[in-house]
């Protein structure tokens, strides 16, 4: 029979591999920064299909108001705080990470006209007390 200390063990084990980092959106933009994304996108010269062969399909799209495609790359990741493993803690939990997004405006011939990354630091709160 298996001794309770070992039981715990196993819990916390496998409490901790499910809770732990979470990411979500594009991969593609994940080891992206402005550096290496300039060495890839040039403004006028690269096509929006050079852009989906690079980035993939974009998180969403839009248009500006004078009728200029908007497409937005976003990729989010998190990681729990060590206060999310205290057992029986309902009350507060806390996710620190980083969000990146890349926004692309084309023009009418569907080239790049201007494209920016943004990276932020973000946290994302829930429980009872949050």
């Amino acid at each position: 029979m298996k001794s309770p200390k070992l039981r715990l063990g196993l819990a916390i084990s496998i409490l901790v591999l499910v809770a732990g980092c979470s990411s979500t959106g594009n991969n593609s933009l994940q080891y992206e920064t402005q550096a290496s994304l300039s060495s890839k996108i040039t403004e006028g010269v690269t096509s929006k299909t050079d852009i989906y062969a690079i980035l993939g399909v974009p998180f969403t799209t839009t248009f500006s108001a004078s009728g200029l495609e908007v497409a937005t790359y976003e990729y989010t990741h998190l990681t729990p705080r060590a206060q999310n493993f205290i057992l029986y803690n309902v009350f507060s939990r806390v996710q620190d990470g980083k969000k990146k997004e890349l926004v692309i405006l084309f023009d009418n011939k569907n080239v790049v006209k201007k494209y920016v990354i943004n990276e932020s630091d973000i946290q994302v709160r829930n429980g009872i007390f949050e």
